[in-house]
């Protein structure tokens, strides 16, 4: 089901990439050129919940850079840096113990 579900997705990708229109009928033909065999249903039920929507618009909000927005400037002014504590001790790190893998790495 799941492999089904991403080939209607993709094919309604590549329709709306190519300005095809996105019906029931170009789904499944797409579908069917791709060796996956898609339930009816499913076309239909993915072409009614994108029914007069653009595709490409609702997958570009966003901008997609993928990094972490830069913090404010007035954000860091209004959280006031805690200075370490010099009177904390550094933990003695524990011994590693070894630990049989049962001869997975031997």
């Amino acid at each position: 089901m799941a492999n089904q579900a991403t080939a209607v997705a993709y094919a309604a990708l590549l329709l709306a990439g190519s300005k095809t229109p996105l019906t029931v009928e170009n789904v499944e033909k797409l579908t069917k050129k791709a060796g996956v065999n898609v339930p009816s249903q499913l076309a239909t039920q993915f072409v009614r919940a994108f029914e007069g929507k653009d595709i490409i618009s609702l997958l570009s909000v966003g901008g997609g850079s993928g990094s972490a927005p830069a913090a404010q400037p007035a954000q860091a002014a209004a959280k006031p840096t805690e200075a370490p504590k010099a009177a904390e001790k550094p933990k003695d790190p524990e011994p590693e113990e070894d630990v049989d893998m049962g001869g997975l790495f031997d």
